[in-house]
């Protein structure tokens, strides 16, 4: 990944791994790429949460490559 995609926009989406009572996964605007793995980052800790990133150019980076990626 270049350097400067971690500076554009990311949406970041948690889905929950409860069952269907969990509302609906909304994604959220993160100025920066970087912002949007840190928010991830959080959710990580909780096993029935997955966060996943779509970065501005439409790459999408699933809860391992995050967890890989803050390693």
């Amino acid at each position: 990944m270049e350097t400067e995609a971690l500076e554009r926009p990311a949406d970041l989406t948690i889905w929950r791994t409860l069952p269907a009572s969990s509302p609906l996964a909304q994604p959220e605007r993160y100025g920066t790429l970087r912002e949007a793995i840190a928010a991830a980052a959080g959710a990580l800790a909780d096993p029935a949460k997955q966060p996943w990133i779509i970065t501005e150019e439409g790459e999408i980076l699933s809860p391992n490559w995050i967890r890989t990626y803050l390693n």
